[in-house]
């Protein structure tokens, strides 16, 4: 099996034997936002322009993936990446708008290294801001999550595209959660990107 298949970016291997509750949670989100809009994995997968078979390793196996493959499932069901990385997606509202709309299984167009997505710019805020606040280096982080340090580098500043298992890996010693890493930049944070 290639690294992409895998739900790995190149050189990055997941240290989870078993998938992360993070990712069981967005297997199971996927599957119900899919159904709920009428698609088969195929039809989800050719408008997310991905690959059914990525589909269904996530949402048999919780797969891990990259913050680009989420956003573009995401986007395909007409939701937002924080409605799969909530633990409650029966109950979000926007669920029920996208079961009116049935979203169509059309092609979004080419994929291509795209400039990065909104949840990439996240990351690399929230994880800056997470780090500065538990007062440590980006090679003290990177040690203690056990990655390059120029994958921190690299997040924080030019929004690199990561694996789930890489944004647990760094959670971990921040002492957060995935989500806090994920979700939206609290307006501190907010200003101190902006003045950067």
């Amino acid at each position: 099996m290639n690294a992409k298949r895998a739900g790995h970016a190149p050189g990055e291997s997941s240290p989870h034997k078993e998938p992360t509750e993070l990712r069981r949670t967005i297997a199971r989100n996927l599957r119900l936002a899919r159904v709920a809009a009428g698609l088969s994995q195929h039809g989800l997968a050719v408008a997310a322009s991905s690959d059914a078979g990525v589909v269904a390793d996530i949402e048999a196996n919780a797969a891990n993936m990259t913050l680009d493959t989420l956003t573009r499932l995401t986007h395909a069901l007409g939701l937002t990446e924080i409605d799969l990385l909530l633990p409650n997606l029966e109950r979000l509202e926007r669920l029920k708008h996208v079961v009116r709309t049935k979203v169509s299984p059309r092609p979004r167009g080419p994929r291509s290294k795209p400039e990065p997505t909104e949840l990439q710019r996240r990351l690399a805020c929230n994880l800056r801001a997470k780090r500065l606040e538990a007062k440590l280096l980006q090679k003290d982080l990177a040690t203690s999550a056990g990655i390059a340090r120029t994958l921190v580098r690299d997040i924080e500043r030019h929004c690199q595209n990561v694996t789930l298992d890489t944004v647990t890996r760094l959670a971990i010693p921040l002492g957060c959660t995935e989500i806090d890493l994920l979700g939206p930049v609290p307006a501190v944070a907010e200003a101190a990107r902006s003045q950067t």
